[in-house]
């Protein structure tokens, strides 16, 4: 079917791929993030769990110029009173509005002045908005991958020690995990609600009678 891919074209590209290649680029790409991750750690006071502003804004300068390396600014051109993707032709036509659109010209309105575009320059905005909000997006997430990997070094340097396992004894009147205060807990509950097989006073008995049998 036109403008589909074949499955077997795609089976021959997929078994062109050199796993190799591609699982050394991966495991590269996150010795790198675990490197920035600790660097941010080291740098950035409270990171992970907090962020001062300053900290904020300094790194979403970085991730909108990595941004901007990977989406260059495009031309636009004004059409029937709308800005549409310049073409070679209206490149050429001095006659024709133009105007170059990316990140640097986006960002360099301040949040107040961006707004204010909607009702100043609609069509420009209508442009910019969108491009705007996808910076935006990959900038938080930019920074919740980082925040992300700085966790996981913090738990893996200072694990949380495990608590030791109760014996079966212990569990069984445990106040946080054991199965006797939830029965009675459960019960108390369901009878508030109404429910007439809830009957304490039976419960008690049968805890009672059970634990005379089991223990020592």
């Amino acid at each position: 079917m036109a403008g589909q891919d074949n499955p077997f074209d795609l089976e021959i590209k997929m078994k062109n791929v050199d796993l190799v290649d591609l699982g050394f680029a991966q495991a590269g790409a996150g010795d790198a993030l675990t490197s920035h991750a600790q660097t941010a750690i080291a740098s950035i006071v409270g990171f992970p769990d907090e962020v001062p502003d300053e900290a904020r804004a300094d790194l979403y300068v970085g991730y909108r110029k990595r941004w901007d390396m990977n989406h260059p600014a495009k031309l636009y051109a004004m059409i029937d009173g709308n800005y549409v993707l310049a073409t070679a032709e209206m490149e050429k036509n001095k006659k024709i509005e133009k105007v170059e659109i990316g990140m640097t010209q986006i960002f360099g309105y301040s949040q107040q002045e961006f707004g204010k575009l909607s009702t100043a320059q609609p069509a420009l905005y209508g442009v910019m908005k969108p491009i705007r909000a996808q910076i935006t997006d990959y900038c938080s997430g930019a920074l919740a991958d980082l925040k992300s990997k700085a966790r996981k070094i913090i738990k893996k340097d200072n694990p949380t020690p495990r608590a030791p396992n109760l014996d079966f004894s212990d569990w069984l009147m445990d106040k946080e995990k054991g199965i006797i205060p939830e029965m009675q807990a459960k019960c108390k509950t369901a009878k508030k609600r109404g429910d007439a097989t809830a009957d304490e006073a039976r419960l008690r008995e049968a805890i009672a009678a059970f634990l005379a049998k089991w223990k020592p």
